[in-house]
């Protein structure tokens, strides 16, 4: 009797509320919208590591001994973080959206934090080799005003001459006697090179890290060069007019 009672109000308040069925193609579209949404992060997440990985490359910790600090201090003042924190919020937006599917239930967060993961790595690494994270780097390099302190505080740790350390691009050869580094704020240094030899390593219109230390006001002693691929465009910033601004990006 209860029961009959219970049902009969049950039924009442549907019809004073006009309470309608949520038809059955609402529940699909909206299992296929936040699987797409999971997949766009994930996609993101991949884009994320590629250039995480791109700028790693670029991180020498055998280095730490030119400059007379620990290869964990080195490793702390340069690795890209920004990019970490993006790769891991990514996965995080894929774990949510997975648990919200028809049968996310189903599926143990380790396995999806996981899953994520290696394939974020495997389709990342693949997009590296492509050369997608240099391409995005680039860009960002040029138009993003933070990007040497924030996205790749690699570049921000070598720019600091009076702790021995110069990161710039080289100019067009001059003279035997030195070479024309143009550093992130547009300052042309004159970096005295330790042995000849050392100015096979260098190219024209390409990115270096010197190593050695400061003489003069826009002088630099080198001991050591080493190569630097990232951050390319942002010293077209500072190329003068008349200057050709496709400077970096001949390969």
């Amino acid at each position: 009797m209860a029961e009959e009672k219970l049902g009969e109000k049950i039924i009442s308040i549907i019809k004073d509320k006009k309470i309608k069925p949520i038809r059955r193609w609402r529940f699909k579209l909206k299992n296929i919208f936040v699987w797409l949404l999971a997949l766009i992060a994930f996609l993101f997440s991949s884009l994320s590591f590629s250039v995480l990985l791109f700028l790693l490359n670029n991180l020498d910790l055998s280095s730490s001994r030119d400059i007379n600090i620990s290869s964990w201090r080195l490793l702390l003042n340069t690795l890209p973080f920004f990019w970490i924190f993006f790769v891991a919020a990514f996965i995080i937006i894929i774990f949510v959206q997975v648990k919200h599917t028809k049968k996310g239930y189903l599926y143990p967060l380790w396995l999806i934090i996981t899953g994520s993961f290696l394939g974020s790595i495997f389709l990342g690494s693949v997009m590296t080799k492509a050369g997608l994270g240099e391409k995005i780097d680039e860009i960002l390099s040029y138009k993003t005003p933070l990007y040497q302190t924030v996205i790749n505080p690699q570049m921000g740790f070598w720019s600091a001459p009076d702790k021995g350390r110069l990161l710039g691009v080289v100019l067009p050869f001059k003279t035997n006697d030195y070479v024309e580094v143009r550093d992130e704020k547009g300052v042309i240094w004159q970096v005295f090179l330790n042995f000849n030899q050392e100015k096979i390593l260098l190219r024209e219109n390409e990115i270096a890290r010197f190593i050695g230390e400061k003489t003069g006001e826009n002088e630099f002693f080198a001991l050591k060069v080493l190569p630097y691929s990232a951050g390319k465009r942002m010293f077209q910033r500072q190329a003068p007019r008349g200057q050709n601004h496709d400077l970096l990006l001949n390969r």
